[in-house]
């Protein structure tokens, strides 16, 4: 018995000790592999999990990104951390092993700021956000810092003008359709820069977009839709978007990118270069310094540069125990033209006329020209200045941890901006033989009307005046025109001089308790907007050709025989424009404390709400000038030169000063069904106050004795998402709902005795349905495609404009009633798909950017078509130091229409939402201005980093 024991036992004891040589011998062969795991940019990255691939064994990173673990030659090492892709690595040899994590477009395990009043994961996070990380901003080449945003869903942007002036709405929050977009294309949304608002004002054309620029120095991209953005955001609850800088590491690293190109399908050049570079310092501060210089002549090319400039930006930061800091200064210096519209027909599908190009620039001629206001020259207008935008700004990020429980944080900036402008805007068509165009500048009358070309002084056309108003075109040797018949365009010089100083400061406290977390802090802004001028300075009549002449006239009096000369030397008629030339101040002050609390309820169920009670006061003065009579001969003295008879002098200053005050909510439910899915329900309660342009249009002082209140709009929105992340694609699905009411529209009017009087304002509302889709997924390991698609319907719950009754008695007053029409400018689909093939050295993508039909205006007269972009890029890494990136943009050159105008000619060229379908019915074949999206772009980056 016991020998059959002993020989059942040696063979398993055999086998043990057998194992336990084979152990040891692994242990014996085993070796400490230790390294540094950073960013691309260098970033020291804590807490990165480093695991023994097929075992149990594992580390982590500590503060300094440093790791240290026990491996064979025969494992590989895995690098796992959230935001970033996974890196495998053989440790073979190599007992040091420094690893460089890329960031993952697809991650909903990465780390987000903008939103939120503590970082958070994505996939934990009950808001609507998205992110544009730094490969993604590397491979693609947008029109403009807001254009960036076509990569965000639910987000509509207009970026046809140009690098600056752009639209961008969300979730039915429209600014409406309509000839120009300018003042109003950012109006419910926040533009930020590294948790601040790039500028806290908006008002003639001084909007947030004029002042900020992407370059090399990006490193992401945050954008919230709705949400918490009302308690968040200033005055913003359509939505954040934070862009955010790189800083320092800790070691030298950066890149230079040189950029050449071509735009207007080939027919404009183009350059570009980039830099950025950061590393440290000593005793644990780092730098980064970053920006670019850009010159190119624009899509459609008027013969002088569209935008000329760039900009430089700096930190320097230093991470310490209890927190960090960092201190920041920008400097803009930029020229920024803005595209101007063409001319089209055929309201079934607008589009070019014959003759017409996409790539044609309708601009006034370089040129300077005087601004006068009360005979005394105040400033020049040259378009070829275009919008000239300076901003120096300093400021600091401050996070401090007072104990293990309570830490605070402190966002700051000054600024100083100025806006120097000097664009063509209120573009139209006219003819000779046309009402508008004799009427505008005076031509009612007996006798004869000569049109010359103002820089050679050749005679291009005569036109004999009669009586009752009737013209009848004598000669004509004007080009094309075949495009239209006696065809001419018509352009106002805009002019606006503007300087803003700023301070923004962002105070929070954040307590932290068991399972509970507390917020509350301030946010307090003023923005002072010393005395500027902003008008249309003149008028221009010009050739109807690529890059116009401008057009000289001389009018012949019938009866007096005198010679009028209706244009100046340079070919501008009316000093002061039509309406006059104002100057303005203005100061804005806001105060708004937040209190925010995060419940996490059970492990997987969290509850966060907040409040946000802001304070706005508006003070200014509008200096508001008449028309003189012409009777004293104008600025040069003599009534035979016309077009400076009619100067504005005379300012009546009206001041004003208003308070609007607004208690904002926000709450969501987040329920995290596992590691890889969550749901959430989130309810928001906005408000809108109106900025300066509404107190701009305060322009004598009956108006302002009925402008008793500043009314502020209401915004609901509900949303629902559900987020599902795993190793191979992410997928975000967001139903929505937004509701705007109170939109406060004042018409007024004089009654029968000659007073003004307030016809009856209606309180109009917007709601808007919706569903958002947004999902990435690794078909292959080389192979990725990453989609987009917003569907949603808007429609006036009411919608109202009053108009005076035939006896301008208020007893007559009516209206228009669009209530329960589709909501204008509002795409009912957005798509954006874009497959992408990448191998360590070569990616190619192709992406598909599809804007669905929009309502034109709030009659629903007619549609403005979709239309579909495609972009093509390319890259090839040469070396691990040297890149090649080329990109066409509107591979298809394709022309979608973002904008129009009414015809008519001016006025009515503004007025869209006069234009209903029995006015179409009567203009069937009008021709009309259109703007839209510039054609097809080519570009070769070359890009070193070291």
């Amino acid at each position: 018995m016991k020998k059959n024991y002993l020989s059942k036992f040696y063979p398993q004891r055999t086998l043990s000790l057998l194992g336990l040589f084979l152990l040891m011998s692994s242990y014996l062969m085993a070796q400490t592999v230790s390294g540094i795991v950073t960013s691309k940019s260098g970033e020291k990255l804590p807490g990165v999990s480093v695991l023994v691939k097929g075992t149990t064994k594992g580390t982590a990173t500590d503060s300094e990104g440093k790791f240290s673990i026990e491996a064979a030659k025969e494992n590989s090492l895995i690098f796992s951390f959230v935001g970033f892709s996974t890196v495998e690595r053989k440790v073979g040899d190599n007992s040091i092993i420094n690893i460089r994590l890329e960031e993952d477009t697809k991650s909903l395990d990465e780390v987000v700021v903008t939103g939120l009043f503590d970082e958070r994961k994505r996939l934990e996070a009950s808001v609507s956000i998205s992110t544009i990380n730094s490969k993604q901003l590397e491979r693609i080449v947008p029109n403009s810092s807001a254009d960036l945003l076509r990569n965000i869903p639910g987000v509509f942007v207009n970026s046809s003008l140009g690098e600056t002036r752009n639209t961008v709405t969300t979730r039915g929050l429209s600014t409406r359709a309509g000839y120009n977009f300018n003042t109003s294309g950012l109006n419910y949304v926040s533009m930020q820069e590294d948790g601040l608002p790039v500028t806290n004002l908006i008002f003639n054309y001084f909007t947030p977009d004029q002042f900020l620029r992407t370059d090399a120095s990006l490193a992401k991209v945050e954008a919230v839709r709705g949400g918490t953005s009302s308690i968040v955001g200033a005055n913003a609850p359509g939505g954040i978007f934070n862009y955010i800088s790189k800083t320092g590491g800790d070691k030298f690293s950066g890149e230079i990118r040189a950029k050449i190109g071509s735009l207007g399908n080939g027919t404009s050049p183009y350059f570009r270069t980039d830099i950025n570079f950061g590393g440290p310092v000593s005793n644990g501060w780092s730098y980064n310094l970053g920006g670019f210089y850009r010159k190119d002549n624009g899509p459609r090319n008027p013969g002088y540069a569209m935008n000329d400039g760039g900009q430089l930006r700096a930190n320097l930061s230093k991470k310490y125990n209890k927190g960090s800091i960092t201190f920041l200064v920008k400097y803009l210096n930029d020229k920024n033209g803005s595209a101007q519209n063409l001319i089209g027909s055929n309201f079934d599908n607008l589009e070019l006329l014959n003759g017409v190009k996409n790539t044609d620039a309708y601009m006034l001629p370089a040129g300077d020209w005087p601004v006068y206001a009360d005979k005394k020259q105040i400033g020049t207008f040259n378009p070829k200045n275009q919008a000239h935008v300076n901003d120096f700004s300093i400021g600091m990020n401050l996070k401090h941890a007072l104990t293990d429980k309570i830490k605070v944080s402190n966002n700051i900036r000054y600024s100083i901006k100025g806006l120097n402008q000097n664009i063509t805007t209120a573009l139209n068509p006219i003819t000779l033989n046309g009402f508008v165009s004799n009427a505008v500048v005076g031509l009612i009358g007996k006798g004869t009307i000569t049109y010359y070309n103002n820089a050679t002084n050749a005679p291009v056309a005569t036109v004999e005046q009669n009586l009752p108003p009737a013209w009848t075109v004598l000669s004509n040797s004007l080009p094309n025109q075949n495009v239209i018949n006696n065809g001419m365009i018509y352009g106002a010089a805009n002019y606006v001089d503007s300087k803003v100083k700023e301070l923004m400061d962002q105070l929070n406290f954040n307590f932290t308790l068991n399972n509970m977390s507390f917020n509350a802090g301030v946010f307090i802004a003023n923005s002072q907007a010393p005395r500027f001028s902003a008008g249309v300075t003149g008028l221009g009549f010009m050739t109807l050709e690529h890059r116009p002449q401008m057009l000289g006239i001389k009018r012949v009096d019938f009866f007096t025989k005198q010679t009028v000369q209706m244009t100046s030397p340079e070919g501008y008629i009316k000093t002061g424009g039509l309406f006059g030339f104002h100057d303005f101040e203005f100061n804005k002050t806001t105060i708004a404390p937040f209190f925010a609390h995060n419940w996490q309820i059970a492990p997987k169920l969290n509850f966060d709400w907040g409040l946000r009670y802001e304070m706005v006061t508006n003070k200014g003065a509008n200096y508001i000038r008449v028309a003189n009579d012409g009777k004293d001969g104008g600025v040069d003295g003599n009534a035979l030169t016309a077009y400076d008879n009619g100067y504005f002098k005379d300012p009546t200053t009206i001041d004003y000063s208003f308070k609007t005050k607004s208690l904002s909510f926000s709450g969501a439910l987040n329920y995290r069904i596992d590691d890889n899915q969550a749901v959430y329900f989130r309810y928001s309660k906005g408000s809108k106050a109106p900025d300066q342009p509404f107190y701009e249009a305060i322009d004598s002082k009956a108006k302002l004795a009925l402008t008793t209140k500043a009314q502020l709009e209401s915004v609901n929105q509900f949303e629902v998402a559900y987020k599902l992340q795993s190793n191979k694609a992410s997928l975000t699905v967001t139903p929505f709902l937004s509701k705007v009411s109170n939109i406060f529209q004042p018409f007024l009017s004089l009654n029968e005795a000659g007073v003004l009087y307030n016809l009856t304002p209606y309180y109009n509302g917007i709601s808007t349905k919706g569903l958002e889709l947004e999902t990435s997924i690794d078909l292959t390991k080389q192979f990725n495609i990453r989609a987009l698609a917003t569907f949603q319907n808007s429609k006036f719950d009411q919608y109202r404009i009053s108009t005076a009754g035939p006896t301008n008695k208020p007893a007559d007053d009516t209206f228009f009633d669009y209530s329960g029409n589709n909501a204008d400018n509002i795409p009912n689909v957005m798509l954006s798909i874009t497959p992408t093939y990448s191998t360590d050295k070569f990616f190619a993508f192709l992406a598909f950017n599809h804007t669905g039909d929009r309502w034109a205006n709030a009659p629903n007269a007619f549609k403005l078509k979709g239309f579909s972009i495609l972009d093509l890029g390319l890259g090839y890494n040469i070396t691990k130091k040297l890149a090649l990136n080329a990109n066409i943009n509107n591979l298809a050159n394709t022309f979608g229409v973002f904008s129009w105008g009414a015809p008519g000619g001016f006025p009515a060229v503004f007025n869209t939402s006069d234009f209903s379908k029995t006015t179409l019915e009567a203009n069937k074949n009008a021709t009309i201005p259109i703007g839209g999206t510039p054609a097809r772009s080519y570009f070769l980056t070359a890009t070193y980093k070291f």
